[in-house]
């Protein structure tokens, strides 16, 4: 009797499981499952996996028109809308040339229709076991470049573009952390990140308001439905540092619970450069932590996430005078002393930041209604005496936005409203930038249309922001109203994008009110609280065609921006020691140029990737018929990739991958700006399985020790230019358990 009621309770719940849920299955275009293959119910955040025949099971409470996006490495990626009570059977087609980095279909973005509008995405998946850093890894993408000195100092720069003009978001977040100055990196790293979104120019609406350059959107790991826990740990070591870098991960879900947990941790000396001499100062630590929890109801989802970073980073070719006259062997050593070269010194930057934010989704019918709360604190500490600071300043942004997505036939609307506060605080009598704030509501509204191979984007925003200042007595505010649109048309192997674009720009705190020496760019800055909005307008043309072996993407751009704000330098200095900078404002400058790629997989040998990119920028101040100040050069980029998973070589050795970067000489320069020459390096990488559930990465950067300064390097104009690290070796590994 009793075994007979154990039974009956068994199948009584085994049929209500089943009864709870969809299936569906994925197949290939010959009709095989396809296992392993991503689920991701986008609206959700959750990633399932189908299983060895193909199968996966989607709870029914799932909210129709949730988006569902199919994908898995080597095949296309597929995008549909659920629908309750319907089975769905997906047919995913391999994919020879594979374009998901120079152009994306049939996949969702956060920052908008990824058909309509030209957005870019980048797998950060596995960024920490490759032999770059994460922005390094992003860059490798035409028309992205970095500014920086190391590891420890790197951002991003958008088709010339950087500083405020580039906004960067994380999980939704704005990150507000000092981004006007070459000196600070993006406060952050790959720890738990999925991928990145990217938009080249002020096509995105919703997050980007002030973003004339283009606009950053990092998000996490998804979480994932599994019967048992996810752990990962994973360590790499850099020998031109001498980096240590750890990682661990959790994940975790049960019933409608679902959680996420990484930490971080990662020191390294000063760098070596290619004379074999260490640039002094260079080092850095940092160490990260981040939980997120979530709550999946039948109509209502909640997430809860805070992540903290903290850095310590060292200020490399730091110089008091003429930087010109500074002598290399003056900041650099002859050997390493490990006793002391992981130990901080000065001048030094310690940055913490905290984040946390807040996510309500409600599903009713075939709208979304979305809130969201952030708010981020980052404190900076910057020394260059060991008594007391140069700057103690707090920077914290909170952000309240409201947003309503609803569906009619092919129509989709999109419209929200959104609230920053944004404060800077000075704990200590000395300081750059005075106390200051701004409050800043927007209002925006997009419309995408899709019919067959043919789509239409159109939005507006309106932004209102007034900026205060007690201690300049300022007070002011600015309002602007910007615009996008876009077309897309597709026919056989051909698709086309048309973009245009109006944005604008208030001006920040430090162009209105800086004031004093910034030692971490060696210079005195000058700010002009006279200064007006930025206007900018530009017209994007992307071209892509692909068949099984062959792929080519054109994607030529123009830009005109008004009333531009530069921070330009004078022949004047502050005590005879730093040379003054003025912000200034140029009536109209031009950026245009084009990016072009180029992706070859041989039909003689599969296993072959051979994949180029070309960008080239040119610039115009109209004011002076001169150029712009630190414009990037033009690059070619080329990778060689060769999969080996199939050749049965010893330690399971999967890839081999040949990454070059041909940087042409640039000297297209204002007047006192320093030009820089054409460099070639090149990166190789092994990645290995040895065992099961562990992937292993060797790599080579720099292969032949090349003697390089880029032109956006922050140590450019110390001593005729500081060199990049050397060759470096690096070994990095994971294990999944």
């Amino acid at each position: 009797m009793f075994k007979n009621l154990i039974l009956f309770v068994f199948f009584y719940i085994y049929s209500c499981f089943l009864f709870a849920q969809t299936e569906g299955v994925v197949l290939s275009s010959e009709g095989y499952p396809l296992q392993k293959v991503n689920v991701f119910l986008v609206d959700q955040n959750i990633l399932l996996e189908t299983d060895n025949k193909g199968v996966f099971y989607i709870e029914k409470d799932i909210p129709n028109n949730t988006y569902i996006e199919f994908y898995k490495f080597g095949y296309s990626s597929k995008l549909i809308k659920y629908t309750n009570d319907q089975k769905i059977i997906i047919y995913l087609n391999e994919l020879h040339v594979k374009l998901d980095d120079i152009g994306v279909s049939e996949s969702f973005s956060y920052l908008g229709n990824s058909k309509n509008i030209n957005i870019e995405k980048k797998d950060l998946s596995n960024s920490f076991l490759s032999s770059n850093s994460i922005l390094e890894n992003v860059t490798q993408i035409g028309g992205l470049n970095l500014i920086g000195s190391g590891l420890g100092i790197q951002k991003i720069v958008v088709r010339g573009l950087s500083g405020m003009r580039v906004v960067t978001y994380l999980n939704g977040m704005k990150i507000e952390n000092q981004q006007w100055a070459n000196d600070h990196g993006i406060g952050f790293t790959s720890l738990g990140l999925k991928n990145m979104e990217f938009i080249k120019g002020s096509s995105g609406l919703k997050y980007g308001g002030e973003a004339l350059g283009g606009v950053l959107y990092f998000q996490d790991e998804p979480f994932i439905v599994s019967k048992h826990p996810s752990f990962f740990i994973a360590s790499k070591f850099d020998n031109s540092h001498l980096l240590f870098g750890n990682q661990f991960g959790f994940k975790w879900s049960r019933k409608q619970f679902f959680i996420t947990l990484y930490g971080e941790n990662n020191f390294a000396s000063d760098y070596r450069l290619p004379n074999k001499r260490f640039l002094f100062n260079s080092r850095f630590r940092d160490k990260s932590f981040k939980i997120s929890i979530a709550n999946r109801g039948v109509k209502m989802h909640n997430v809860l996430r805070y992540q903290y970073n903290a850095a310590q980073v060292g200020l490399p070719a730091h110089a008091h005078g003429n930087l010109e006259n500074v002598i290399l062997e003056d900041i650099t050593s002859g050997s390493r002393d490990l006793m002391n070269d992981f130990k901080l010194t000065r001048p030094t930057q310690f940055i913490d930041n905290h984040l946390f934010i807040f996510e309500n989704n409600y599903f009713l019918n075939k709208t979304k209604y979305s809130v969201y709360l952030g708010h981020f604190i980052n404190n900076l500490k910057e020394y260059e005496k060991w008594t007391f600071p140069a700057f103690d300043m707090t920077l914290s942004t909170t952000t309240f936005r409201a947003d309503l997505r609803t569906t009619l036939n092919s129509f989709i609307f999109n419209v929200g409203g959104q609230f920053s506060h944004l404060k800077n605080n000075n704990n200590i009598l000395e300081y750059l930038i005075p106390n200051a704030s701004s409050n800043d509501i927007g209002f925006y509204s997009t419309l995408d249309y899709e019919i067959g191979n043919k789509g239409l984007n159109v939005g507006f925003r309106l932004d209102i922001k007034n900026i205060s200042s007690p201690d300049e007595n300022y007070h002011n505010s600015f309002s602007s109203i910007s615009s996008s649109s876009g077309l897309y048309f597709k026919n056989k192997n051909h698709i086309l994008r048309l973009t245009y674009a109006g944005a604008f720009r208030s001006p920040h705190f430090s162009e209105l009110f800086s004031d004093g020496v910034h030692h971490g760019t060696n210079r005195y800055e000058i700010g002009n609280n006279e200064l007006k909005l930025e206007k900018g307008y530009q017209f994007d043309v992307k071209y892509q065609w692909s068949n099984e072996h062959i792929g080519l993407v054109f994607n030529p751009f123009l830009q005109y921006i008004y009333d531009y704000i530069s921070i330009n330098p004078s022949n004047e200095f502050h005590q005879n020691i730093y040379r003054i900078y003025n912000y200034t404002q140029f009536n109209k400058v031009k950026l245009s140029g084009c990016e072009m790629n180029f992706h070859y997989h041989p039909h003689f040998m599969h296993d072959l990737h051979f994949e180029q990119s070309y960008s080239f920028l040119r610039t115009k101040n109209y004011d002076n018929n001169n150029v712009l100040a630190l414009i990037p050069s033009d690059k070619i980029k080329t990778r060689i990739t060769f999969n080996l998973d199939k050749k049965d070589l010893p330690f399971n050795l999967s890839t081999l991958s040949l990454y070059n970067v041909y940087s042409f000489k640039q000297d297209n320069i204002i007047e006192y700006e320093i030009p820089t020459q054409s460099y070639n390096l090149i990166n190789v990488e092994l990645f290995f399985k040895p065992f099961k559930n562990i992937d292993m990465v060797l790599g080579v950067a720099n292969l032949f020790n090349t003697e390089y300064t880029p032109h956006l390097s922050r140590m450019k104009e110390v001593g005729g230019g500081v060199p990049n690290q050397g060759r470096s070796y690096n070994i990095n590994f994971k294990y999944e358990f």
